[in-house]
């Protein structure tokens, strides 16, 4: 028998489970599960389909289709993504009381335990790790320039005013620096440093 539905009709009701229940919008911690090796995005997937919150960290490049190094033109290569930590990835706090179900999926192994030591992150390390991850995935040439932001302090080891401390003032398209250097009362803008010239002061 051939049923006619029409737009708007209701045929039926999904029950909605409390299974999971209510989570927190932030984790207050993040644990690392094991996994096998290779399998990261496999089990993410299995995670995505059951309903699991998890982290795996990855790295995009862009390598060379003939030679498999970073491409020096990106739009002709092609696109890799790996795992940044390959065989662990990070489980946020309210998912610890699940932890049985999560062991129970294949390539799964358990939580990551060394001896006495602290295994898990606080949510500013984990964003340390994010911002690790986000700029290991740039080019070589932008990695250093990612981290200078206006504002920061550097010293300056190359050229001229090497040995000086100064402060960066602007960053050009090209990455070059104009930055203001501190002597005494007075101080002097330079420009055109390049990131080879300076370090950060941490």
């Amino acid at each position: 028998m051939n049923m006619q539905y029409r737009k708007g009709q209701i045929v039926g009701y999904v029950s909605v489970s409390d299974e999971f229940g209510a989570v927190p919008a932030a984790p207050a911690s993040w644990h690392l599960l094991r996994v096998a090796p290779g399998r990261d995005a496999r089990v993410m997937r299995t995670f995505d389909d059951r309903g699991v919150s998890g982290w795996s960290l990855t790295v995009t490049s862009v390598v060379n289709r003939a030679s498999g190094r970073d491409a020096r033109r990106p739009h002709l290569g092609r696109k890799v993504v790996r795992p940044f930590l390959p065989g662990l990835i990070f489980l946020p706090d309210f998912e610890l009381r699940r932890i049985d179900q999560i062991r129970a999926i294949d390539d799964v192994d358990n939580l990551l335990q060394i001896g006495t030591l602290r295994c898990w992150l606080k949510p500013e390390e984990m964003q340390l790790m994010r911002d690790i991850a986000a700029c290991e995935g740039l080019p070589p040439s932008q990695r250093k320039q990612a981290r200078l932001v206006i504002n920061q302090r550097i010293a300056i080891v190359d050229g001229l005013f090497a040995g000086f401390r100064a402060l960066i003032e602007r960053i050009d398209s090209n990455g070059r620096l104009t930055v203001y250097v501190e002597d005494g009362k007075r101080g002097v803008k330079v420009s055109g440093l390049t990131e080879t010239q300076i370090e950060l002061i941490v």
